[in-house]
This record gives structure tokens, sequence and C-alpha cells, in this order.
């Protein structure tokens, strides 16, 4: 075991596995959340103005290798990277010799998404639990050292058992969070895995192939981005960009219906990977029908380790960034908020046709198959959900095709074309539901919710929904705040007392603590920064006040090394725990400061995708 982090100055250890039956930090060459590791300044923080919250020094923006948080008040354990070994007998990770066995045994590439569950099942405890992952995407150049050229048929199955889903067991002691290795809970899910599908569109003839003539079970999940837990204990994924998996020509063979449904969803327009060459599904000549049987919500128990995972058609079929699940405490109907992560595409809603009930897991698990999908429509004083149907008003095959292209259904229902639409979170008093919207470079006209044209650096929408509730056909919004700077907003600018530092650009994951303080991580900030002509920013991690007289304000908590993002931060129940994902560091571009974090530069290995784990050095809330 470890020491913790924060205790390790000037000391360089290598990981060689994690500890058979105990709880292992995931430590590596020269921690990255170690402050010896940083580079000079790296860890320095300061306070331009009087803050409207307490609790942390407010981190400066930068441009370099190594992640920043406030090390004066906070601790950073690094819990889980790439390659960590989470199944028994699993290889070590090897420094970028990742192979199809090893990495099916490893956590996964590209950490997005987290969810914490405690254990046991149903208890509130804030330091042993399941913590679920998703991974969205795997990067040749880290998973395999020196590649250049194309990829061999070994690198493929590598490359696609990278992607999915890990569950791992975590648990902290007086050393910090650790992964325990030898759980029987912790699993890989990839694109191996089999999924039953369920909902109206299961069965469809359009969901039918060669490998399951039934169209009702699918292997595997990819393309993972953000996601949900439910109500019963269960966490659900959106399969995002799954567009850029399929080789082949999208016109040759096809229906044209088919056909119109590959370009809304833009499948075959660009190849990144090329599964095909090893698994014909990935095949469109072959497998026209495959891409229908992706771009879902799926579900996954982490409590039960032999279920097998569900893919819901009743929630639609687009590129989910994530599925926020509540019961509406009126009706106990179970309401999903989703936002489809492509500019000018839209945001929906998902109304369970049963009613959540506390005593009945089995009917609790089926809440999902059936309900009523809605799309956003906005207008200058609120907005309406429309129901999409069928055009003949219920006929079950046609019903299908409006699940398998909600696209397409949601244009014809008048949906708003929407600021790249990702993740959403509910106010834990007010009930309202923020959502996070990105950007968008190339819209030409500003609309409502979407108030500015050429939108380079995204905004905070608020839905609020007044005396019906979450099941109310119409509701008002509001934006919190606009990113970038105030003088390029239109109607909510950051407030006056927000400092650079704390400026938000390209919001895009979002969770809120139990004090109504909302968490916002962002996406695309360096290479919005050079657009307008100014030196790159490291990506971060926000604390953003929603009430009172310092509402619209942020400040920076965290923030990314070179090439990363920041996704999928959740806090433990009693919000002493932080979970947030570092993804896909090393991702710049040439001239970019280098990093191999999580480790040291001068270790020579790749960077690593990682999870930690911040908390406050005094116990309690993290602020």
């Amino acid at each position: 075991m470890a020491e913790h982090l924060n205790q390790i100055l000037n000391l360089r250890m290598t990981r060689r596995g994690v500890v058979s039956g105990g709880v292992s930090l995931a430590a590596s060459t020269a921690l990255g959340c170690s402050p010896s590791t940083m580079a000079p300044d790296l860890g320095s923080s300061i306070e331009t103005s009087t803050p409207p919250t307490s609790g942390f020094e407010e981190v400066r923006q930068g441009y370099d290798g190594g992640v920043h948080w406030p090390q004066d008040t906070h601790v950073c354990d690094l819990v889980v990277s790439w390659g960590d070994p989470i199944l028994p007998g699993a290889p070590s990770w090897e420094e970028g010799r990742t192979t199809a066995t090893a990495q099916a045994q490893q956590f996964g590439d590209a950490n997005d998404f987290l969810a914490f569950l405690p254990l046991p099942k149903g208890s509130k405890n804030s330091g042993h639990g399941l913590l679920v992952a998703n991974h969205e995407f795997t990067s040749p150049r880290t998973m395999f050292v020196g590649h250049q050229g194309p990829l061999g048929a070994d690198q493929i199955r590598t490359e696609m058992v990278g992607h999915g889903m890990s569950v791992v067991e975590v648990k902290r002691t007086d050393v910090g969070w650790g992964v325990v290795s030898d759980s029987v809970y912790n699993r890989r899910i990839t694109l191996h895995t089999p999924f039953d599908l369920t909902g109206p569109a299961a069965g469809s003839d359009r969901l039918r192939t060669a490998g399951d003539i039934e169209g009702k079970r699918v292997l595997g999940t990819m393309a993972n981005c953000a996601g949900g837990v439910t109500p019963w204990g269960t966490v659900l994924s959106g399969e995002e960009n799954v567009q850029v998996y399929w080789s082949g020509d999208p016109k040759s063979g096809t229906t044209e219906q088919q056909q119109r449904s590959f370009g809304a969803m833009g499948i075959g327009e660009s190849v990144l990977y090329k599964f095909a060459d090893v698994d014909s599904r990935f095949d469109l000549k072959e497998n026209p029908n495959e891409p229908n049987r992706f771009g879902w919500v799926v579900e996954v128990d982490p409590y039960d380790p032999t279920s097998t995972p569900k893919k819901h058609t009743a929630l639609g079929r687009f590129f989910h960034e994530g599925a926020e699940v509540l019961v509406d405490p009126v009706t106990q109907r179970v309401v999903v908020y989703m936002g489809d992560d492509t500019a000018d595409e839209c945001l929906y809603r998902f109304v369970s046709a049963g009613k959540f009930d506390p005593d009945e897991a089995e009917s609790n698990g089926r809440l999902l198959e059936e309900g009523t999908l809605a799309v956003a429509e906005f207008s200058p004083d609120g907005m309406r959900w429309n129901p999409l149907k069928p055009a003949d008003g219920g006929e079950a095959a046609a019903l299908s095709d409006v699940l398998i292209d909600t696209r397409l259904a949601a244009l014809d229902a008048g949906g708003t074309p929407m600021d790249r639409p990702e993740r959403i979170a509910i106010h834990p008093q007010s009930g309202d539901v923020y959502v996070m919207l990105t950007k968008n470079p190339a819209r030409e006209q500003a609309m409502p919710a979407n108030a500015r044209p050429h939108n380079l650096w995204g905004q905070i929408l608020v839905l609020h929904t007044g005396v019906d509730g979450h099941l109310g056909s119409e509701m008002k919004w509001s934006i919190l705040l606009e990113g970038g700077p105030a003088s390029d907003a239109s109607v909510a600018p950051a407030p006056a007392n927000t400092t650079e530092d704390g400026q938000i650009s390209c919001p895009d994951n979002c969770t809120f603590d139990k004090e109504g303080r909302l968490w916002v991580t962002t996406d695309g900030n360096p290479g919005t920064r050079r657009k307008m002509g100014l030196d790159p920013q490291a990506d971060g991690l926000y604390v953003v006040q929603t009430e009172g007289p310092h509402k619209g304000h942020s400040r920076m908590f965290f923030r990314a090394c070179v090439g990363a993002e920041l996704t999928g931060p959740c806090f433990t129940p009693d919000n002493s725990t932080l979970f947030l994902s570092v993804q896909h560091p090393g991702r710049g571009r040439e001239g970019d400061p280098p990093t191999c974090w999580p480790a040291g530069l001068d270790d020579g290995v790749p960077p690593r995708s990682s999870v930690v784990a911040l908390r406050n050095k005094h116990s309690g809330p993290v602020i």
C-alpha cells in the first residue's frame, strides 16, 4: 500500500500492479496528484478579489503538463488509471505495449462519466462503494507507444476492448482512496459484452442482423459519454459519437429510409476506427442494420456483475451525452432528461408510463421500457415538450422508426436546434433543470435559449419546472451564465467580480453538491481561445453559484493538464469526496507543452486517462 500522495515529496514510485486482497492507491511514476510532479509555478494559486464562497483559493489559469488544485486546503488522490489491472490475474500496465487480452482485464481508456454507488447497496456509505466509469474512445498514440501508420489486427482488437465501461470497488483508508483489487464486483464491459434490447423498438426488422435474427440482443457498447444513476441503484450510460466506427459506403445496398437514417447520424461519413477489418459487424455492406443498434442509453447493474446490461430503445437513438434521472415527487413517474451532443441538435425528456415503487425492485427495473419521449421547443417566453409520435398515431412499426430515427422525428415535431446540449443536472433544492450548452460556432442566427450567433463560448441554460413539476408540458427558461468574456455576452454575462481565472468557457459536464452549488467542467477552452487569437488555457472544473447575490459567479477549483478535458464530476453522499475524470491527457497539438501525466516527464511513459479523488484536508465536505 502506497503512502498518501501528498506525503510523497521528491519520491518516485513505479506501479507494479494492485495489492491483492487489499486497497491500493494508484501510485504511478512521479504521481500527478503530488505537488512534487509539477513544473515551476504549477501549484501556485491566487485570489484577485474577495470570493462569494469560502473554502479554497481559486486556481489560476495556465497550460502545462500538470494538474492543479488548491493544495493548501485539499488533497488529491490518484485512484485508477488506464491500464491498471482490475480483474483477478490481470497483468500490470506495460507502458504502451497493451494487448487485447490484457486490456480486457484492465481499466479502459479515456474515462469519462463517473458514478459512485455506496456499499452496501441502499446505504449512504461515503467511504466505500463502487465506481462506474465510461470509456469513450481509444487513442493509438498513447495505447501503442511508437505507433505510426495503420494498426494491425491485434491492435484493432485491443482498441475494441479499450472501449466500454469499468466497474471497480473503491475504498477510503487513512492514506486515501484506492481500488479493492480482488473485488467480486470489479468488471469490464466492452464491445463484446452481450446487451438486451428493451422497449418498443426491440425486435424491429431494422434491428435484426445475421448474428441476431430476433433483433433483441446486441454485442457491446461504445462511445460512452456521460450518464446517470437510477433511483433503483443502476447506472445509465449514453452512447454518443457512434458514427465514426463504420466502414463502407453508406449509400450502397441500403433502402432510402436507411440512407436518411445514416445521414441524420453521420454514419460512414468519417471513419476513425478500422473495426471492420477484424469484425464484419462494422462493415456497412455486410451488416447495414448494425449501426441502428448503437446510439442508445444503456443500463448496467454494478451490484450484480453477472447481470446482462440493457439498451433502452424507449429513450430514443441519438448522440446521448448523458441521462439525468429523477422521480417526479407528485406522480412518482420516472423522468429522464437527455441532450444530443451535436451542434443544432435537440434536448429531450422521457416520462415513464409506470410509477416508481421503492418496494418493487423488479417492476422498477422496467420503468425505462415504456413511456413518452418528447423534444424541447423554445420560444421567447417559455418552452414546451412536444411528444414524438408516429405519423399514424401509434402503429408499432412506425413507433420503432421514430425511436431509431429520433433526430428526424424531433425536427418533424418542432424541436429547437441547440448549441450542443451536453450534461444535465437537477438542483437539489429547487428541482430546476440545468443544461450545459457547450458551443456552436456555426450558428448563423440567434434564437431563444441560444442567444448568440457564432457561439464560441457556450452557456448554462435553466429550465424552471413550475407548478406542474417535471411532468409539465410547458416550462419557463433562463440563462444562468454565458461563457467567455463578459463583453461577448448577450443576456447573462459573468458577474463583475468574476476573475479571469474563474471565467468559464465551453461548459460540458456538471453536478450539484448538497448546498446547491453547481460544479461545471469545460471542454474546448484551449481551441476556442486559439480561434480568438489568444493563448490557450487548459480546461477546468469550476464552482458556480446558482442563487443569491453572487448568482452566476464562477471560480476555478481544478485545472487539467495539457490536452485533457475534465469530466464525470460526482460526489459521495456526504459530499466529503469529489471524484473527477482527467480524460485524454496529452491530446494536444504540435508545439504544446509535453506531459506524461500522471507520471513525470523524465519517466518517458505515455500519459494516461485517470480518475482522481479530491478531499478537504480538514475532513467534512469538499467545500
